[in-house]
């Protein structure tokens, strides 16, 4: 594509950035997103345009990444990346027709999330599982954090001291799409995060640009809580996705567990709608029937036989 052609997703990115303001995860999971779109039409030494590219050579691209072994979910949110990408185009008077609308998205197989055991997450959170000096304090507390608020990654390494209301108890949040929540913080955390915050105190006077910092008192990113999830989180479990969503998911599932309405969990993740809270119901259902079928007498008598 042209330098113009570039242009436009420049454009795009400026908009999601400046006005939907969108945190720079998302922005760089869009970027690859119509990259490797790009790449495709490059590859196919095609001279095509956003304003002449049809539904046909999209199906094409979604063939070639199926064939080399891509997930429906990755997939999908590629179509979903390029999708937003002609929508932008649309209502900026681009093209007239987004040839992404009608591509078909690939069925993806319905999966609980996982989660780690309340066993597990005692042995995570125990101090003795972690050094005695600031860093290891601070990574302790990042975990604390996402298991005990069940804030997204981005969330955490955004936090500021600004956010914290210490005499309430709270954090506030904001989360996708500008949305603000209110999260109640445990005691036991409560008091970690002020451990934290005098250590932090003490070897960096001059303040930090978030309440998260790094060993030379500089701003985390969500990268480095990715890091500090998969380190620890290797110890506890051996789930092959051990990012900081896992601590998210043990969150909302430990409190359906414990009897939360559903409601209350979805105000708690900053959810958009009900459909995106109601997997660990029925991740909390499938336990109990698991619970059910070994404790329950009727549940563990066999049925008689009959003949005929």
């Amino acid at each position: 594509m042209s330098g113009m052609q570039k242009a436009y997703l420049v454009q795009f990115l400026n908009y999601l950035e400046k006005e939907r303001r969108v945190s720079p995860e998302t922005l760089r999971g869009y970027n690859d997103d119509i990259q490797y779109f790009i790449t495709y039409l490059v590859a196919q030494k095609s001279d095509l345009t956003w304003e002449n590219v049809e539904s046909g050579t999209i199906r094409n691209w979604v063939v070639n990444l199926a064939n080399e072994g891509k997930k429906p979910t990755v997939i999908r949110r590629r179509i979903a990346g390029l999708n937003a990408m002609y929508r932008f185009l649309q209502r900026s008077g681009i093209v007239s027709i987004n040839p992404v609308k009608r591509i078909p998205l690939p069925k993806v197989p319905k999966r609980l999330p996982r989660f780690i055991t309340v066993e597990g997450m005692e042995k995570l959170t125990s101090p003795n599982f972690y050094p005695t000096d600031f860093g290891g304090i601070r990574d302790r507390l990042i975990l604390e954090i996402l298991y005990g608020t069940g804030m997204r990654r981005a969330e955490v390494a955004s936090l500021k001291d600004t956010n914290i209301h210490w005499d309430r108890k709270e954090i506030k949040v904001m989360g996708k799409g500008n949305k603000t929540r209110v999260i109640p913080l445990n005691p036991s955390l409560f008091a970690l995060m002020k451990e934290y915050e005098k250590e932090r105190n003490v070897l960096f006077p001059m303040g930090a640009e978030t309440f998260l910092t790094t060993n030379k008192g500089k701003r985390v990113y969500t990268r480095f809580i990715y890091e500090v999830s998969t380190r620890y989180l290797g110890f506890v479990t051996s789930i092959e996705n051990k990012g900081p969503h896992l601590l998210r998911h043990t969150f909302a599932t430990h409190l359906m567990d414990n009897g939360a309405d559903i409601q209350s969990v979805k105000a708690l993740l900053g959810h958009a709608n009900l459909a995106a809270t109601q997997v660990y119901m029925h991740n909390s259902a499938e336990r109990l029937k698991k619970i059910y079928q070994q404790a329950h007498p009727k549940a563990q008598r066999q049925l008689p036989e009959t003949n005929g």
